[in-house]
């Protein structure tokens, strides 16, 4: 893997004191997708962009691409390492997180969130563990409001509840957010 960049070693984060992702199965989370190395030939033609690859599970690919509310969970060798939540999907949010480039953090253009969980991830799989995505597809909720006399129908979005709830959940059970949770659940 000599084509790769350095792992920093202050991103081989330990998960010790995490719990199994199984935990959480029964919320109804499935996999959606592993975190693997891009191949030498698609890294090089770019060795500037997030070294990460996404690979949905067969048959998931539709539920991948879809724009819509999920909570997801990031297990590393089955430990949760972070609770989050997003409204653009899956691969949106994946797209968001290949924003986390060491290049584009040195510039400071990426979030601080966004970089930690790549490199945490990009650490996990040159150590050989395996990162695997988890997801639990919000229920849509519709709210009716008044705008200036008409009302109006919209999809609320709620995601943001249900993550905060989880990570409480989490804290509940362990004193403590996951490792890569500092921001999670804040509204």
């Amino acid at each position: 893997m000599s084509y790769l960049p350095e792992v920093l070693n202050e991103y081989r984060i330990n998960l010790t004191n995490e719990v199994s992702v199984q935990e959480f199965l029964k919320y109804g989370f499935y996999k959606i997708a592993d975190a693997t190395l891009k191949s030498e030939e698609r890294f090089i033609k770019n060795p500037e962009v997030n070294p990460i690859e996404y690979v949905v599970v067969p048959g998931l690919e539709s539920k991948y691409n879809e724009y819509r509310e999920l909570i997801y969970i990031i297990a590393i060798d089955d430990k949760v390492a972070k609770i989050g939540g997003t409204y653009v999907g899956m691969k949106g949010r994946h797209q968001s997180y290949n924003c986390g480039t060491r290049k584009a953090r040195n510039k400071g253009t990426c979030s601080v969130t966004n970089f930690n969980v790549t490199e945490a991830q990009y650490a996990a799989i040159c150590d050989n563990k395996r990162v695997e995505w988890y997801v639990f597809d919000v229920p849509l909720a519709e709210a009716v409001i008044n705008v200036w006399g008409e009302e109006m129908t919209y999809n609320a979005k709620t995601y943001y509840k249900y993550e905060s709830a989880l990570c409480n959940k989490y804290q509940e059970m362990t004193g403590h957010f996951p490792i890569l949770s500092s921001n999670s659940g804040v509204e």
